[in-house]
């Protein structure tokens, strides 16, 4: 494991994890911050809902990103290992939809999409999701 850093909460391992930077919290711990939030405000409904929606629309956006970043490392271990099934193994998914994701990836590639046009303000609508 070259680039990446075991982390371990509570005993279990919780994530694979670049260095230095902690991006995925865990879930339990989120779990009781929102169910302390859900207590704070619990009958402030309007600012649970809101903080809740924002919770929910952050966390979408960052699968999509985390989505986008898995298929471009897949292309970039495919383009080194020149084994699909391989790279499906090494993430964690079947050889089909190994393929599916690798297609996707060097379709991304082709028409030089960025995470920029996959996650976009919240002014302006996806370009490609």
């Amino acid at each position: 494991m070259n680039h990446w850093d075991q982390s371990t909460t509570n005993g279990y391992d919780s994530a694979l994890l670049f260095p230095d930077i902690n991006v995925l919290p865990n879930a339990l711990q989120f779990g009781v911050k929102m169910r302390w939030l859900l207590d704070k405000y619990g009958d402030n409904h309007e600012q649970v809902l809101a903080y809740s929606a924002e919770i929910a629309h952050n966390l979408e956006r960052l699968k999509v990103v985390a989505a986008y970043v898995r298929r471009q490392a897949m292309l970039d271990a495919h383009n080194d290992l020149g084994n699909g099934a391989e790279v499906g193994r090494l993430a964690g998914v079947g050889r089909v939809r190994a393929h599916e994701l690798l297609n996707r990836a060097v379709d991304e590639r082709m028409h030089n999409v960025d995470v920029t046009d996959v996650i976009h303000s919240d002014e302006d609508p996806a370009l490609y999701a």
